[in-house]
This record gives structure tokens, C-alpha cells and sequence, in this order.
């Protein structure tokens, strides 16, 4: 009987064909005249988790393999060479039976052999190999520590014939016999260090550094080592020149030990270093480029295994020769030339696999020459540009640090336990930082350098922008030398373009203010801006619209502090106010307003696309503006500045800045102008729903229009006193303020003057129930607009009308109006006045029954209302909106637009307007069976109408109230209420 296990699993008889008898065969002799227990052949067989019938399988397989080893002789028979006892199971085998058992009596034979004998008794072990030592057998645990056991023999015989041909210089016996050996085990130093020996003895010097260089590289990659001292050795033999005892030149400095965040970054060089292409990590001074860099080099330096090189191109010295020789050239050896270290550089890195970092380059042709060629090189090159002449490159930007990142590094460098305490003040400290890899760590080493300085404190200091620069120093750290290094390389052009950028207090400025700061066309300085966004001194990202927005770094305009240009300065406001006053005409108007001359064509165009946002993209620039032309004493622009922005944004959100214009005309001592800006300034702040604000401007403006007898100008004021004070319920006031102005503008012949005055007069006799006062009102308003030489009046006055005659059911004539008046100030293309007159179309639909015109209507209104930012009057299309709906059933969505009405109203401080809403919440819950709710909201509203003096209001409230609530006190004011309307308690 024979058994093999030298390869495939054999014998001399027919084994199973079954996997399960063959592996407990296989274990039996790896054990062979031993019993081994059943628990060893269930954990061979099943290593994990063994099924409920493993101890039936492995009986089974027991019984198969008795059958074919000993065929026709019983268990208990003592020729039976698979017995069983002791909880397990021996299998008999002979001397000279079993493969493995041979070679190693062969093997232990040659040890005390010499000479010829001793290589044949080698030579016969080997012999006995088929292959893999249990090939065809699927391993357990215990079957494959015994392969490995016998491999470890196989080689350690190998390595003695080997030593013995090689010592016999029977170079080509070694070479075939290691060729396969080691393809299969590249990383074996032993064995690659005798091919090498053997293929050098054959005079194939090449062949045997490929092999020393396979070795090398499979050790580098698999286990992270270098070779040892005799391959070294063999090597310096071979070659001639050594590797260094340390392995391939690694050039690498060490890595930031608290390197934190950049991981995007990283996986994006990791990714590009696969590949020949040179990878290009640009951004500002002071971004962390080089510390990416290393830190990206010792992730990825198993893949380099001939070395990683690293060299400064601002230092002095030549790299080309530096690199040669950390790559084992002597200095004979190297050219004289440049062109010969050149060559000799891609010649020697053509096969190799080398890592190159080309720190701080200035340009692509510094680049080039240091470029490896091998395909298996990669370099990556750290600098301010892009280096977008570099062919196949791959750019990575390090850009400013995300505030998370900002928070990790200073948490990393100064300690958590520190920056837990003071959150707020952290905020502070890196929003001085500006997003700086550089200035975040000097900040966290300053913070650990002053354990006694807190980090408000600190943050106090650095807010302050004199100090700042000087605060960002921790030892021989600082963030000024690195700015002050970048600014220095710029041309002189790039140095203007800068100064001139920095418009003093602004954030970001859009590409035609940047224009006209340099003075340039638009070709002209768009190269200019792309040079310093190259440089990454120059941030632009695009705006809404997708037009760019340039910003100078914090940083860096405190390292190029330098006084504006005062010219520069004053040719962009100009062009700002320019803007600023198209922006506001297209506010105004359906269509696009014509060019202006003295602004850019292309800016003008893309603010009369889109006004609003236009506004909402420079509406703290325009402010800044207005401050910076006052500071500089420039009168006439700033007046021009501040009417632009208070026209924009209104008085209310304008803030000091609205009110510098009025400022100016009052230092002037022009009281008709002044009278004029105040007149102004109180339309905004009514528009906006300021009733306080704009009372006091027009009160103000009345005065001075007395005093610089104007009695046109009188007039308009007392008509707009007249309309706050009936909104705010000083009905005797508007009253008189109305008969006045009548007067005055009658004497004047204010045509238009005496119509606006007759139609507020009808809305106001309106709301005190008087209706027949407010239709003569309004039939002399109409027929005294129908002179004027345009029909701006005629459309408000037919609006107001209209509204009252709605209220009284007169709805064809309220129709006949508002189709008119719609007509008109779509033709004047006035979009305020136009979603007004929509707004009573709206509300008219929804008292005819229409609520799918009366939506269209009012969601035109609103849009319009919106864009063009009156929030006061959006509030009261909210609130027919939801009184439309609550007519058509939609109670929820009127429930949304009431709210929305109601909030701004109480925001605004409108009695009048949230009287309004009041009414309609009360008749909405009413309709809902929310009888208390509802009695609740229309009683209030009762009451805020009392209040104000609107008796007709206070009515229609107690009337609804009626309905859920029958109480006796409802009835006694529902007649006070009349009797007010009836017997002339309202204003004679």
C-alpha cells in the first residue's frame, strides 16, 4: 500500500470520490499510527458551527474509506488497517508506505552525507514533490499546519541542493530550479538572492537586478520593509553600487502628528496618484498645501517602492543633481550638463517607481524638466497658480478650511477641554481666521503659548484688524511673513489690481463694480480678476444669476493694507448709484426701463432682468456706499446713493444709511428740497407699514413746505397726513388735514392735488357710513382726474371707488372701474399700483361668487407685491386672499394666508389692517362651528374698530358677532353703532 500527500492526495488503491472520506483521510495521515478523536475530525471538517450530524458524517466517512483501504475484512479484524478505540480512529501505515514520511527519511539521510552523495539524496527528496502538498484537498486547520510544516521542509531542502549546485558553479541547475520557485514567492530574500547569484554567474547581470528589484518592491509592499543586509550585500556585488542599508531614499518629512479633516482632498490626490499625470495641489499661502502633500505621500508610499523625493524650488541648488544622488549616482557619474542630468534623470526613473513632491513652484516650465518618466512614478507639485499649461495634469485645490475642519484643527493643536468653556468666543476666533489652515494653527499654538489669556480675550485681539496680522505669531510661526511672501511675487499690475479691490468695509463686490475700480474695460479687467483667482488671492463665486462676485481674503487685504484710490473709489460708486436707480425704475415697471448712458450696458441689462435680486445681492454694498461717499465728502453722490437705497429697500430697512441723503439736502439749508426728501421718505415708511415713522416725516415735510411757501406741497402732505391718520383711527384730525389741502390745492390749481385729496375724502366718509358724502367724493375725484394730463389719479381713484361700491353691492359699476384702472397702470407699467387694483379684483370675484378668478387675481397681486418687497401691502392680499378663500370653503388655506396677514399686521403695529384680518378669522371659525373661537375674534375686532373710530366696521363686526353670540351687550352696541352712522356723531 502507498499513500501520497507530496500533491494531490493519492494511494495505490481506489480512494472515495465523496470530499468528506478524502479530508478524513488526509488528516488521519498527517497522524499517521495515531488514534485521533472524532471532536478533531468534526473541528477539521466543520471549523465553524458543525451541523447536529456531524459525528453521523464522520462515521460514515470512516465506514467509506475502511471499505476501499481494507476491502472485505471486518471492523474487528486485526488486518484492518482503520481501527477505531480511544474516541477516535488510527490508521496503520507501514515504513516506506507514505510519501511524506520518505522525504523526510531522505532528507534527515543527506544531513550526515557528503559530497555526490549527499546532492542526490537531496535531489531524490525533492523528487518525491508533485506539488502543493495536500493540493486537492480542501484544508482544515490541522491539514494545512502540517502543509505549511512540510513546505517549510520542502524549502529548507531546496535552499541546502541550492547551496551545494552554487557552490559547484552549476549556475543554469539553480536558475531553473528557482525561476518558478520564485514567481511564486517574489518576496523570498533567500531565494532571490541565489537566482540573482546564478543569473549573474550566467553573465545575465540584467536579469539578476530585475530579480533584487522584484524582491525589493514585493517586501515593500507586502510587509512595509526593506531588504536586509545580505540581499543588500548581494546586490552591492552585482551592481556595483549599493542600495543604502535603510532601502530606497525616502525624503518624506515627518507627518503632522494632529493633521485633521482635508479628506476629500486626500482621497482626490490618492486617486490621481495611480496614474503618471502630475497632481497639482494649488491654493492660497498658508492653506496647508505641503502638509496635504506629506501627508498623502506617507499614505501612499508602499506603492513607491524605489523611494520618495522631495525638493523646495525656492531654495537654492540644483534638484535634478540632488535627486541623482539620493539615487545612488556618484558624483563622477553625474553630467556636467544640463541636458545630460536631464536625460540621465528619465532614463534612470523609466522602470522605477518613484514618488516626487516639488514644493512651492512658480511655473510650469520649473515643473517639467523634474517630471519623472517612468509610468509607475508620480510626482505631486504644491503651488499658488494652477499651472494650467502642465498637459495632463491633475489639479486638486486646498482650499479655505469648512468652519467643522477650522474647529477640529484648533480643537487638536489648543486642546477641547479649553475651547469646550467658550464656544462663542471659538466662533470669533475663526471667523478671524478666515478659513486659513495656517492662521487656525497659529491661533490654537498662541492659545497654548498664553494658558492665562482666555479665548474671548483673544478673540478681542483679533478683532481688532490693526492687531491682527501681529497676533497670528506663535514663535517663528506667523501668518504676515507667508502673505508678505505671495504679495511680493505678484507683478506690479496684480499689486494695483489689488489695492484697488479693496473697497474698504465690503465683503465681496460684484464683476462690473471690479471693473470700474480698475478702470478697464471688461476684457481688460476680467483678466486681471482671473490672474489673482489664479493666484488664490482673489476669491469669486458666482451669484444667483451665475455672474461672479469677487472677495478679498480677510488676510489678505490686512497684509496689503494700503489707502484706496480716492478716483477708483469715486468712478464705482458712481456707477453703483447708476445701478442702484435702474434697479429701482425696473421695480416699478413691467417692462425693462430703457439703458442708462452712464452705466455698464451689460449690468444694466442683468438689473433690469431681475431687480429684486439685484437688490437683495447688493443692498448692504449700496449701504456701504452711501457711508463711504459721506465719509469722503462727497455731497451730490451721496445724496444720490442714500435716495437710490432708501427707494430700494425703504427707510424702515435702510436704516442710517436712507437717512444720510436727507442729511445732506438739510446741511444745504434747501428747505423745499428737504421738504421733498421728508414727503419721500414718509411714502417709504407708509409703504412699508411704519404709520409712526412716516406721520413724523410728513408732519415734518408739512412744515417746511409752510415755511418755504409752497402751497402745492402743503397740500400733498396734508393728504398724506390725512390717509395715516384715518389708517391709525384720528378721524377728526384727517378730517380737517383733507378740508385744508382741498383748499390749498384748489387755490394752486393742483387738479391732480384736489382729485387724490377728493378720493381719500370718499373712502374716509365711507368707513364713518356716510355714503352719500364718500359718492360725491369720489364723482368729483373722477371728474377732476379726468384734466389731469395723465391718468395716474384717475386709476387710484377709480381703485378706491370701485372698493366702496363692492362693499355696497353695486358690483357691475365696481367692475367697470377696476377694469379701467387695471387697463391704465398696466399702460403706465406702475406693477405697485397694478397689484393693488388686482387685489380689489380679487376681492371683488369673491363677493360675485368667481373664486377661480378671484385666485388668479390675487396670486398675481401677491407675486407682484413680493417682488417688489412692500410687505405691508402683501399683508392685506393675505388677507383678502383668505377671505376669498374662506367664501369658496378652503378653510385651511385661508386659515395659512390670515396668518401670515395677521403676524405682519402685529409685526407692523397695524390696528387697522389686523382689524381686518380679526373680522375674517371670526367669520371663518364661525363657518367652521368654532362658535367661541369665532366670538372671540369677531369681538375683538368690534372692539379695535371702536377704537380707531370706524363705526360702518364696528357694525359689519357686532353684526357677524350676532350670529354666535345673542347676548343682550351685542345688541346695545350694534345700536351705538347706528346711532353714530345715523345721527351725526362722526365729524361734520
Amino acid at each position: 500500500m502507498e499513500f501520497k500527500v507530496l500533491g494531490p492526495l493519492g494511494a495505490s488503491v481506489p480512494l472515495p470520490s465523496a470530499a468528506q472520506p478524502r479530508r478524513v483521510l488526509a488528516v488521519l495521515l498527517t497522524r499517521p499510527n495515531e488514534f485521533v478523536h472524532r471532536d478533531t475530525l468534526v473541528d477539521e471538517l466543520w471549523p465553524r458551527d458543525p451541523p447536529s450530524s456531524a459525528a453521523a458524517v464522520v462515521q460514515m466517512a470512516i465506514s467509506k474509506l475502511r471499505k476501499a483501504l481494507s476491502p472485505g475484512v471486518p471492523v474487528d479484524d486485526v488486518r484492518q488497517r482503520l481501527r477505531a478505540g480511544r474516541g477516535g480512529y488510527r490508521l496503520t501505515v507501514s515504513e516506506g508506505e507514505l510519501d511524506a514520511a520518505g522525504f523526510s527519511g531522505l532528507a534527515g539521510s543527506a544531513a550526515t552525507a557528503t559530497g555526490a552523495e549527499r546532492r542526490a539524496l537531496l535531489e531524490r527528496a525533492l523528487g518525491l514533490w508533485r506539488g502543493r502538498a495536500f493540493a486537492d484537498v480542501p484544508a482544515g486547520p490541522l491539514v494545512e499546519a502540517h502543509r505549511l510544516w512540510l513546505e517549510d521542509q520542502r524549502c529548507s531542502v531546496l535552499g541546502r541542493l541550492v547551496e551545494l549546485e552554487l557552490a559547484a558553479g552549476d549556475h543554469k541547475a539553480v536558475a531553473d530550479r528557482l525561476g518558478p520557485e520564485l514567481a511564486a514567492r517574489p518576496g523570498d530574500e533567500r531565494f532571490a538572492g541565489w537566482l540573482a547569484e546564478a543569473l549573474h554567474g550566467l553573465g545575465r547581470r540584467d536579469a539578476a537586478l530585475a530579480v533584487l528589484d522584484r524582491c525589493r518592491q514585493a517586501l515593500w509592499e507586502h510587509a512595509g520593509v526593506s531588504p536586509g543586509e545580505d540581499l543588500l550585500a548581494t546586490h552591492r556585488r552585482i551592481a556595483g553600487t549599493g542600495w543604502s542599508a535603510g532601502g530606497p531614499p525616502c525624503g518624506l518629512p515627518p507627518a503632522t502628528p494632529d493633521f485633521t479633516g482635508r479628506a476629500g482632498e486626500l482621497a482626490d490626490v490618492a486617486r490621481a496618484l495611480r496614474t503618471p499625470a502630475p497632481v497639482v495641489l494649488h491654493g492660497a499661502a498658508g492653506a496647508g498645501k505641503s502638509t496635504v502633500a506629506v501627508q498623502a505621500a506617507w499614505r501612499t508610499r508602499k506603492r513607491f517602492p524605489d523611494g520618495q523625493l522631495v525638493a523646495d524650488l525656492r531654495e537654492t541648488g540644483d534638484v535634478l543633481t540632488g535627486f541623482l544622488r539620493a539615487l545612488g549616482f556618484a558624483e563622477a557619474e553625474l553630467p556636467a550638463d544640463r541636458a545630460g542630468l536631464i536625460s540621465l534623470w528619465q532614463s534612470h526613473t523609466a522602470d522605477r517607481r518613484l514618488l516626487v513632491i516639488l514644493e512651492n513652484c512658480r511655473s510650469e516650465a520649473e515643473v517639467r524638466p523634474l517630471l519623472p518618466s517612468g509610468p509607475g512614478c508620480a510626482t505631486i507639485v504644491t503651488t499658488r497658480r494652477r499651472l494650467a499649461g502642465l498637459v495632463g495634469a491633475r489639479p486638486v485645490e486646498v482650499g479655505p478650511l469648512p468652519y467643522a475642519e477650522s474647529r477640529l484643527l484648533l480643537g487638536a493643536v489648543a486642546g477641547e477641554g479649553r475651547l469646550a468653556a467658550e464656544p462663542d468666543a471659538v466662533r470669533r476666533v475663526l471667523a478671524c481666521c478666515d478659513g486659513l489652515a495656517l492662521a487656525v494653527r497659529v491661533a490654537g499654538m498662541k492659545l497654548v503659548q498664553r494658558p492665562r489669556l482666555s479665548v474671548a480675550e483673544f478673540a478681542a485681539r483679533l478683532e481688532n484688524e490693526r492687531l491682527r496680522l501681529d497676533e497670528l505669531a506663535a514663535g517663528d510661526l506667523a501668518v504676515r511673513p507667508v502673505l508678505a511672501a505671495a504679495l511680493a511675487e505678484l507683478s506690479s499690475g496684480q499689486r494695483d489690481s489689488l489695492r484697488l479691490l479693496a473697497f474698504p468695509g465690503a465683503t465681496e463686490v460684484a464683476d462690473w463694480f471690479a471693473t470700474a475700480l480698475l478702470g478697464r474695460s471688461s476684457r481688460e479687467a476680467a483678466e486681471l480678476l482671473d490672474d489673482l483667482v489664479d493666484d488664490h488671492l482673489l476669491h469669486v463665486e458666482p451669484d444667483q444669476a451665475g455672474f461672479p462676485r469677487y472677495r478679498l481674503p480677510g488676510l489678505v487685504r490686512l497684509a496689503h493694507r494700503e489707502a484706496p484710490d480716492p478716483v477708483a473709489l469715486r468712478r464705482a460708486l458712481t456707477v453703483m448709484a447708476a445701478l442702484a436707480e435702474h434697479a429701482s425704475a425696473a421695480l416699478g415697471a413691467e417692462y425693462p426701463p430703457p439703458r442708462r448712458i452712464d452705466a455698464p450696458a451689460a449690468a444694466a441689462d442683468r438689473v433690469a432682468a431681475d431687480p429684486v435680486g439685484w437688490r437683495a445681492a447688493e443692498s448692504a454694498n449700496l449701504a456701504l456706499a452711501v457711508r463711504t461717499a459721506k465719509n469722503h465728502g462727497w455731497t451730490e453722490l451721496t445724496a444720490r446713493l442714500a435716495e437710490a437705497y432708501s427707494d430700494l429697500v425703504g427707510p424702515r430697512n435702510g436704516g442710517s444709511a436712507a437717512w444720510l441723503g436727507f442729511g445732506v439736502v438739510r446741511d444745504r439749508l434747501d428747505l423745499p428740497a428737504e421738504a421733498e426728501k421728508l414727503l419721500k421718505l414718509g411714502h417709504s415708511h407708509a409703504d412699508a407699514g411704519d404709520l409712526a415713522r412716516a406721520r413724523t416725516c410728513y408732519s415734518l415735510a408739512e412744515a417746511r413746505f409752510r415755511s418755504s411757501g409752497d402751497p402745492r406741497g402743503t397740500g400733498a402732505a396734508l393728504v398724506a397726513l390725512a390717509d395715516v391718520d384715518a389708517d391709525s383711527g384720528r378721524t377728526h384730525a384727517a378730517v380737517g388735514a383733507l378740508r385744508e389741502a382741498l383748499d390749498l390745492l384748489r387755490d394752486c390749481g393742483d387738479l391732480a392735488g384736489q382729485a387724490m385729496a377728493s378720493s381719500q375724502f370718499g373712502s374716509l366718509w365711507d368707513d364713518l357710513g356716510d355714503f352719500r358724502r364718500a359718492k360725491e367724493c369720489f364723482d368729483a375725484s373722477l371728474l377732476l382726474s379726468l384734466h389731469c394730463e395723465d391718468g395716474y389719479q384717475h386709476d387710484r381713484s377709480a381703485k378706491r371707488y370701485a372698493d366702496v361700491l363692492r362693499r355696497h353691492g353695486r358690483l357691475d359699476e365696481a367692475g367697470d372701474l377696476l377694469t379701467s384702472a387695471l387697463t391704465g397702470t398696466r399702460n403706465s407699467r406702475e406693477r405697485h399700483w397694478e397689484a393693488h387694483v388686482l387685489r380689489s379684483l380679487g376681492d371683488l370675484h369673491a363677493k360675485a361668487g368667481d373664486a377661480g378668478e378671484s385666485e388668479l387675481c390675487l396670486s398675481r397681486s401677491l407675486e407682484l407685491f413680493e417682488n417688489a418687497g412692500h410687505r405691508h401691502a402683501a399683508a392685506y392680499t393675505h388677507r383678502s386672499f383668505g377671505e376669498s378663500l374662506r367664501l369658496a370653503g378652503e378653510h385651511v388655506r385661508a386659515a395659512d394666508h390670515l396668518g401670515l396677514a395677521m403676524s405682519t399686521f402685529r409685526e407692523l403695529g397695524d390696528r387697522r389692517g389686523g382689524g381686518y384680518a380679526l373680522l375674517s378669522f371670526g367669520r371663518l371659525r364661525a363657518d367652521e362651528g368654532a362658535a367661541t373661537e369665532a366670538a372671540e375674534g369677531l369681538r375683538t375686532a368690534a372692539g379695535l374698530f371702536r377704537e380707531l373710530g370706524f363705526p360702518v366696521w364696528e357694525l359689519r363686526a357686532l353684526k357677524d358677532l350676532s350670529a354666535v353670540d345673542t347676548g343682550t351687550r351685542q345688541r346695545e352696541r350694534t345700536r351705538e353703532a347706528l346711532t353714530k352712522i345715523r345721527f351725526g356723531t362722526t365729524p361734520a
